[in-house]
């Protein structure tokens, strides 16, 4: 028997539903219902002919460009086949943006996609307590998915005491967002167990979590909360006291340990030693002006960054070359000005402002900081998940008529 084409609609209903639900769960799920979205996102558009929604935001324009221009510079670049294709197949998740705003733009599934996102985090958040406080032994658990290979655990995850199935940095970023929305769920809607989630979240991050790129996000976020969400005083001076009382507890020695690296990291490069997290983000800093100098109007081309690092450390007096080999530098505005020079950095700066100008409303504009600052401490876009975390984001709450917004 065929299935019927409004059940096909209904069943693709709810893929890009599950891909947001997925986000902290399992990247193959995500992936996998996320690209069914897309493909059934374009056939649609095809089908009905109605291609000037893929216009209907200004930032949509220089998503376009960038991505032309990181396809052409494929004929000049540096890198090895291999490495271009994998770099392109890693931005074309941009393409995704304009393609899922659509989707929902037709469907009009957004009530939907949040609530999923929501549950997903949720259960990550339970089983984040769970495991960091030892009530269940997650070993087990993992040696388990290994054995009937149905996830690929990182032992980086398996002795990271709060996450769960996604690393520390990818976790503490969309928790940090989904602290971000229940607070606005919270005062918009009056539930209080929205104000739990937010709170537990918030100390799940700051406390618990090893990302200090999550730190400044969710601090960001939460003074964008005391401005715009929060109108009452006394919630605001109720946060406040609950947050300096754990500031004097257990869970400050996580924090405190994070921030510490800092400082032991800084004392390493001032005796010339950039063997740090710190260092090595410096090294790649140094590594991507040095491209950008040296190649300013077209870069290396697309997937060239490892290549020029390469290139630099040989000729460079740093001992342990091997260690500061990569081909992301953990900074989207480095890799893409290595890989595309000026005219690409200002193609993605411009994305970037067109996306604070285009916010309509509190959560947009929380999202475009997020943007920014996983863009400034992580190469946001070049990652899968996170990647994949902001498109799903972007393309539901920049909606004309975001339904929870209003």
């Amino acid at each position: 028997m065929f299935i019927k084409l409004n059940q096909i609609n209904i069943i693709f209903m709810y893929a890009l539903p599950v891909a947001a639900f997925s986000l902290l769960i399992s990247s193959a799920l995500t992936n996998i219902f996320l690209f069914a979205s897309v493909l059934y996102a374009l056939q649609h558009c095809i089908r009905n002919s109605n291609f000037q929604i893929l216009f209907d935001k200004q930032f949509f324009k220089f998503i376009y460009l960038l991505f032309t221009f990181l396809l052409c510079s494929s004929l000049y670049s540096v890198a090895e086949t291999a490495d271009i294709l994998s770099l392109l197949k890693k931005y074309v998740k941009l393409l995704y943006i304009p393609i899922l705003y659509y989707l929902i733009n037709v469907q009009k599934n957004e009530k939907i996609i949040m609530e999923f996102f929501i549950y997903g985090c949720s259960i990550i958040l339970f089983l984040s307590y769970i495991k960091y406080y030892n009530f269940f032994d997650f070993s087990y658990f993992y040696d388990f998915l290994k054995y009937i290979n149905l996830a690929n655990v990182q032992e980086k995850i398996i002795i990271t005491r709060a996450s769960i199935f996604q690393n520390y940095i990818i976790q503490g970023t969309i928790l940090s967002f989904y602290s971000f929305l229940c607070l606005y769920l919270a005062t918009k809607k009056n539930i209080f167990i929205y104000y739990i989630l937010s709170f537990l979240s918030f100390i799940n991050v700051l406390f618990l979590n090893d990302s200090r790129a999550a730190y400044i996000i969710i601090l960001c976020l939460t003074l964008i909360s005391f401005y715009k969400i929060i109108t009452n005083n006394k919630i605001r001076i109720c946060f406040l006291l609950i947050f300096i009382s754990f500031m004097f507890t257990q869970y400050a020695s996580n924090f405190e340990k994070r921030v510490g690296n800092i400082a032991s990291d800084v004392k390493l490069i001032e005796n010339n030693n950039y063997k740090s997290s710190l260092g090595l983000r410096l090294t790649w800093a140094k590594i991507g002006l040095n491209n950008l100098i040296d190649s300013p109007f077209y870069g290396y081309g697309v997937g060239s960054y490892k290549v020029t690092t390469e290139k630099y450390l040989h000729n460079s007096q740093i001992v342990d070359k091997q260690y500061f080999v990569t081909s992301n530098p953990h900074n989207e505005f480095i890799s893409i000005s290595s890989q595309l020079g000026l005219p690409g950095l200002i193609l993605f700066l411009l994305f970037m402002l067109y996306l604070i100008k285009e916010s309509s409303g509190v959560l947009s504009i929380g999202v475009s900081v997020l943007v920014i600052i996983s863009s400034t401490f992580n190469s946001a876009f070049y990652d899968n998940m996170l990647g994949l975390f902001l498109v799903i984001i972007i393309s539901l709450l920049y909606q004309k008529k975001f339904k929870i917004e209003k």
